[in-house]
């Protein structure tokens, strides 16, 4: 059985990426996860496999990270991020909401792919943690009814920004 790449590739002047993560709330919480040594906190989720639906490349992650089948709602968030790190780091995140079953319990969070740590956090004290991509904070609070389409991108040296 072949399994289908990642949507991602690098380059000699970076790299691009397709991720895809779950708003997963509890209330005015949600939840974040971590790496171990990665130093931030980010929305769980993953990257898309060639050929794989987003929503189903969501639901796949998060069975993996978690060891749940949670159910994956409406597209939240379109998410353009460019940043640089070993050169120009261009990702498209698919942001979708995701309901926490309530036959779950909140700490119901230890299963998982090795090394990943994950907690509920207040929406409102997102600021308080290190928390990528930090442009998707004050989304997140503001909690839209929307499909909204984020562009994080601080100014790069030697790119031109369209205005």
């Amino acid at each position: 059985m072949t399994v289908a790449s990642d949507i991602s590739w690098s380059g000699p002047d970076g790299s691009f990426n397709l991720r895809v993560a779950g708003v997963i709330r509890r209330g005015d919480e949600v939840l974040l996860c971590t790496v171990d040594g990665l130093g931030y906190w980010f929305l769980p989720g993953g990257r898309v496999r060639l050929g794989e639906a987003s929503d189903a490349a969501l639901a796949r992650e998060l069975a993996e990270e978690l060891g749940h089948q949670l159910h994956v709602g409406d597209l939240a968030f379109v998410v353009e991020n460019v940043f640089t790190y070993n050169g120009i780091q261009h990702e498209i995140g698919l942001y979708y909401q995701v309901a926490w079953p309530s036959s779950l319990a909140p700490d119901d969070l230890h299963w998982g792919e090795p090394g990943h740590k994950f907690c509920w956090l207040a929406v409102r004290s997102l600021g308080s943690v290190r928390f990528e991509p930090a442009g998707l904070v004050h989304v997140l609070q503001d909690r839209p009814d929307t499909l909204r389409h984020v562009i994080i991108r601080p100014e790069l040296p030697g790119m031109q920004t369209r205005r």
